[in-house]
């Protein structure tokens, strides 16, 4: 208890820090002491601790599970895509430790793509998992339902925000990878929905707040994306520090989702 309040105190200080910054750029903490080398240090390590802490508690949740749970080949593919995220992570804190910049793309970006198809599979694993262990989670239909309206939803948000990005004069490789990354979350927000109508079967307890944390996670990450993709390809200022805060709330709601499913299997 004490180290998920400790987690959570230094995210919410670290967000508060960068979207203090995004309003007040030219306070003299952030001119004189706060500069941007050590801001772009603060975030970066914020970051990698919390996917470490992520992936090991992911880890342990599909440790905790016996080999023949359907749910543990889902942990199992969920900590190896947090895993990758952190190790993605770790190349980008290395230049900002180093060199007080964060290159892009840079081998990182190689990490963090790896990450998608895991996470990807593992939500949906999730899903079937649910529905072999006889919980009442709805239908096939039902979840195939809901699915084709987020599918076709985000379809439709995707192309009225990434058209611009893919229409901006830059290397084609970077415009289709700065469009990747919230396309990619977009197709990871489905099954967690997914997954978090069959927890509502459970709202105010446990299953249900974990999914949610997790949801959370997932949604600052799709917006950390695309405030990264305005910056990087469209020219827009004044958006670095609440890049940092988006992510940084996404990786804190991440750890805490992984968290509760583990005190759940406790």
């Amino acid at each position: 208890m004490k180290g998920r309040i400790a987690f959570v105190v230094w995210g919410a200080l670290a967000a508060a820090l960068f979207v203090t910054k995004a309003l007040a750029p030219g306070a003299a903490i952030f001119r004189d002491l706060l500069t941007e080398g050590v801001m772009l240090r603060i975030g970066g390590a914020t970051k990698l601790v919390f996917l470490l802490v992520g992936w090991r508690f992911a880890a342990r949740n599909a440790a905790s599970l016996d080999a023949d749970n359907p749910a543990r080949p889902p942990w199992r593919l969920f900590a190896w895509g947090l895993l990758a995220f952190a190790l993605g992570q770790a190349v980008l804190s290395t230049y900002q430790v180093l060199l007080g910049s964060s290159p892009y793309p840079s081998i990182g970006d190689a990490f963090f793509l790896c990450a998608y198809p895991l996470l990807i599979a593992a939500a949906f694993g999730f899903v079937r998992a649910y529905r072999e262990a006889g919980y009442p989670v709805g239908t096939a239909g039902e979840h195939a339902a809901l699915g084709i309206v987020m599918a076709a939803t985000f379809a439709a948000l995707g192309y009225k925000l990434l058209s611009p990005i893919l229409a901006m004069e830059a290397p084609l490789g970077e415009r289709l990878l700065t469009a990747g990354y919230p396309a990619l979350d977009f197709v990871w927000l489905i099954p967690l929905l997914v997954l978090l109508r069959i927890a509502a079967g459970f709202r105010g307890g446990q299953i249900f707040r974990a999914w949610a944390f997790l949801l959370i996670g997932t949604v600052s990450q799709c917006a950390g994306d695309i405030f990264y993709a305005y910056l990087a390809v469209m020219g827009q200022t004044g958006l670095d520090p609440i890049v940092d805060a988006t992510y940084i709330v996404s990786y804190l709601f991440v750890g805490l989702g992984t968290m509760a499913h583990y005190e759940l299997l406790k």
